[in-house]
Parts: structure tokens; sequence; C-alpha cells
């Protein structure tokens, strides 16, 4: 059965923030940026038609995305002890990298933490706890395979455009750090 077939009638979510010039970021990573390369009127063909055609240049880890197990090494070492000389090159990873993370498309459940403490967001730096993930999850249905979302509300600080809400510091959590999972948590 197709990935599509199996996704008739149910509810899909896309969980992507908006990509735009000037959207918030670690300050580790390149901007996302894209201009307008060719305007119409740039080049006319004989008959009158003309093309617009932009150039977007970005760094990969901007915007919505998941991050490969090679993303992050503490003392050199990445996911499962692995050295991250082994495995790296200036071409990639050969192993641990975005290629070898298989896409998700299934049923996901929404631990909302920040609805459980009577909030809209949690506080900058809070570290979620085993037990909020269990009063969040009172209740709910978990099956083995769910992809689990941890509402923490933070997404409210991410700017919707130019000239909107906060400046991204917030959401970046450069000031005093983003809400999230400890090790209790993801364990």
């Amino acid at each position: 059965m197709s990935l599509w077939k199996a996704l008739d009638g149910a509810r899909v979510l896309d969980l992507a923030q908006p990509m735009r010039k000037g959207m918030p970021q670690s300050p580790n990573h390149p901007p996302f940026r894209m201009t307008l390369e060719r305007r119409h009127g740039d080049v006319v063909r004989p008959g009158g038609g003309s093309a617009a055609n932009e150039i977007i240049v970005t760094g990969g880890h901007v915007g919505t995305h998941v991050d490969a197990l090679a993303h992050v090494s503490q003392d050199g070492l990445l996911h499962g002890g692995r050295p991250a000389a082994e495995v790296m090159t200036h071409e990639g990873f050969g192993e641990l990298g975005i290629d070898a993370f298989e896409p998700y498309v299934g049923r996901c459940v929404l631990l909302d933490v920040a609805a459980v403490h009577g909030v809209p967001t949690l506080p900058a730096g809070y570290e979620v706890t085993a037990g909020d993930l269990e009063r969040a999850a009172a209740g709910l249905e978990l099956r083995e395979g769910d992809a689990l979302l941890i509402g923490t509300g933070w997404s409210r600080l991410w700017p919707s455009g130019p000239g909107a809400g906060p400046s991204g510091t917030d959401f970046t959590g450069a000031r005093d750090g983003a809400p999230g999972p400890g090790v209790e948590a993801a364990q």
C-alpha cells in the first residue's frame, strides 16, 4: 500500500515553521538567505516572455528539521560513544548522518506540558521532567512507534514575519536557554 493511500482520511499536520530571511536561528549556523536574482524584465524573450527566479542559500541546521545523530558530539564522541573522527570527512558522515534517518510519517501524540502547568509558554531553561510527561499523558493512548511531541509553547516566540512579534532571541534560547526534556524525561 502506498504511503499516500495509508494516509487517506488521516489528519495531517505540518509542524514546520516558515522559512524566511531574518527568522530566528542559532548564531552558530549560517542564516537562511533568499534573493530574487532575476526579476521580470531583466531578460525578455523575443515573444515578450519573462521569468523571475530566486537564489536560496542556507545552512543545513536552519529552520524546522530533524537532527542527524552525527550532529552533536560530547568530548569528541557521537551517539553510542562513536568517535566523530572515525566517521567524519569534509564530504560528510560515513555513519550516523541524516541520510541514515528513515523519514517518519505516522501517529503523533502531543504531551502538552505547558498546559499541564497552566501557562501558554514554559519559562526559559525549564527542564521538562518525567513527571511532567506523565501528567501530560494522563488519559491519552500511547502506542509503540508513536512520535511524542512535547508541547512547551515555545513556538509562540517564533516571529511570524518581519516586524512581527519578538526578535527571535527568546526563541533561540540565547539568553536563558529554551525549555526541553532533561535526561530523566528523555529516558
